[in-house]
């Protein structure tokens, strides 16, 4: 076994000297409207029910007014894990359309395949809520609407 974090490049051996109170959980962005922007699509299988999706990650870059004035301080924006999943379903596939329709514009006669990849780069509006885990633990991110950026 290494003695390396892959992901953090501190050492393992150094992690598990320090004292258990010495972390924290990592603070999410306030509740509130974010601009930015998509950074790109993936397709994904969700672990629970093996249902595929596309996943939109998305790039914060300013608040909004309803964002409390401060409460990001000191976080990195650009720097949040933000995606969220449309479920590629016969019952759900109306909510992927309506956010290609809301940041792309009405159109006809594309598919699915031809409009997803369309949407990389492009400046959007979206909502962040925050969910709590089933056991109450942690939270994540909620993503509410994503529009096309005024």
């Amino acid at each position: 076994m290494s003695d390396t974090a892959p992901s953090s490049g501190a050492s393992f051996r150094e992690l598990m000297s320090r004292n258990t109170d010495t972390f924290e959980r990592p603070r999410l962005l306030a509740e509130g409207h974010y601009i930015g922007k998509i950074k790109t699509t993936s397709l994904e299988v969700s672990k629970r029910k093996q249902t595929p999706s596309v996943r939109v990650f998305l790039q914060p870059t300013e608040e909004t007014s309803d964002v409390p004035v401060g409460a990001n301080a000191g976080m990195d924006l650009m720097a949040e894990k933000i995606y969220r999943d449309y479920y590629i379903t016969p019952k759900s596939m109306f909510m992927l359309t309506d956010m290609l329709d809301a940041v792309l514009g009405k159109t006809t006669g594309r598919t699915f395949d031809e409009r997803v990849p369309d949407l990389r780069d492009q400046r959007v509006l979206f909502q962040v809520g925050h969910r709590d885990s089933e056991d109450g633990q942690r939270q994540f991110y909620e993503i509410g609407v994503i529009v096309a950026a005024p």
